[in-house]
Protein backbone atom coordinates (compact mmCIF):
# COMPACT_ATOMS: atom_id res chain seq x y z
CA UNK A 1 0.00 0.00 0.00
CA UNK A 2 1.47 3.65 -0.94
CA UNK A 3 0.78 6.48 1.51
CA UNK A 4 0.40 10.19 0.18
CA UNK A 5 0.92 12.83 2.53
CA UNK A 6 -1.25 15.57 1.75
CA UNK A 7 0.94 18.21 2.79
CA UNK A 8 3.73 17.25 0.66
CA UNK A 9 1.15 15.95 -2.76
CA UNK A 10 -1.83 17.53 -3.24
CA UNK A 11 -4.36 14.83 -3.29
CA UNK A 12 -5.30 13.98 -7.15
CA UNK A 13 -8.79 14.56 -7.64
CA UNK A 14 -11.71 16.46 -9.39
CA UNK A 15 -12.00 20.46 -8.27
CA UNK A 16 -15.88 19.81 -8.61
CA UNK A 17 -16.20 23.45 -8.10
CA UNK A 18 -14.01 23.78 -11.16
CA UNK A 19 -15.54 24.60 -14.31
CA UNK A 20 -12.94 23.84 -16.66
CA UNK A 21 -13.08 20.30 -15.10
CA UNK A 22 -16.62 20.19 -15.18
CA UNK A 23 -16.08 20.72 -18.85
CA UNK A 24 -13.39 18.25 -19.69
CA UNK A 25 -15.64 15.99 -17.48
CA UNK A 26 -18.77 16.80 -19.69
CA UNK A 27 -16.75 16.25 -23.29
CA UNK A 28 -14.88 12.91 -21.74
CA UNK A 29 -18.50 12.05 -20.89
CA UNK A 30 -19.81 12.72 -24.15
CA UNK A 31 -17.39 11.15 -26.41
CA UNK A 32 -18.32 7.95 -24.53
CA UNK A 33 -21.78 8.14 -25.49
CA UNK A 34 -20.33 9.27 -29.18
CA UNK A 35 -18.41 6.03 -29.23
CA UNK A 36 -21.50 3.62 -28.34
CA UNK A 37 -21.97 1.93 -25.10
CA UNK A 38 -20.96 -1.75 -25.22
CA UNK A 39 -20.97 -4.47 -22.70
CA UNK A 40 -19.42 -3.59 -19.55
CA UNK A 41 -15.89 -3.62 -19.19
CA UNK A 42 -13.99 -4.63 -16.40
CA UNK A 43 -13.46 -1.25 -14.53
CA UNK A 44 -16.58 0.22 -16.27
CA UNK A 45 -20.22 1.16 -15.17
CA UNK A 46 -23.19 -1.01 -16.99
CA UNK A 47 -24.34 0.90 -19.83
CA UNK A 48 -27.82 1.10 -18.36
CA UNK A 49 -25.75 3.11 -14.94
CA UNK A 50 -24.15 5.43 -17.18
CA UNK A 51 -27.13 6.82 -18.95
CA UNK A 52 -29.35 6.99 -15.97
CA UNK A 53 -25.83 9.05 -14.31
CA UNK A 54 -26.04 10.83 -17.43
CA UNK A 55 -29.87 11.88 -17.44
CA UNK A 56 -29.33 13.00 -13.09
CA UNK A 57 -26.76 15.02 -14.36
CA UNK A 58 -28.65 16.67 -17.68
CA UNK A 59 -31.54 17.16 -14.81
CA UNK A 60 -29.35 18.55 -11.73
CA UNK A 61 -28.87 22.46 -11.67
CA UNK A 62 -25.54 22.44 -9.48
CA UNK A 63 -22.81 22.31 -12.12
CA UNK A 64 -20.84 20.75 -9.43
CA UNK A 65 -22.87 17.80 -8.82
CA UNK A 66 -23.64 16.96 -12.27
CA UNK A 67 -19.83 16.68 -13.46
CA UNK A 68 -19.75 14.23 -10.24
CA UNK A 69 -22.45 11.98 -11.71
CA UNK A 70 -20.95 12.50 -15.15
CA UNK A 71 -17.62 11.29 -13.04
CA UNK A 72 -19.17 7.96 -11.76
CA UNK A 73 -20.15 7.58 -15.43
CA UNK A 74 -16.65 6.85 -17.23
CA UNK A 75 -14.64 4.19 -17.01
CA UNK A 76 -11.74 4.05 -14.87
CA UNK A 77 -9.46 4.38 -18.04
CA UNK A 78 -11.18 7.73 -19.05
CA UNK A 79 -10.79 8.84 -15.72
CA UNK A 80 -7.60 8.12 -15.27
CA UNK A 81 -6.62 10.03 -18.52
CA UNK A 82 -8.36 13.24 -17.18
CA UNK A 83 -6.93 13.32 -13.97
CA UNK A 84 -2.94 13.34 -15.91
CA UNK A 85 -4.15 15.56 -18.16
CA UNK A 86 -5.05 18.12 -15.54
CA UNK A 87 -2.58 17.01 -12.84
CA UNK A 88 0.32 15.11 -14.86
CA UNK A 89 1.92 12.07 -14.24
CA UNK A 90 3.48 11.52 -10.60
CA UNK A 91 6.60 9.90 -10.93
CA UNK A 92 7.54 7.43 -7.88
CA UNK A 93 10.38 8.99 -5.61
Amino acid sequence: MTRQFVAEHPARSPQWFDAAHQADIRAAYERLLDGGLTDRGAFAPRPERVLELGQLAAASELPARAALLRWGALPAGVRAELLHSWYGVRLAA
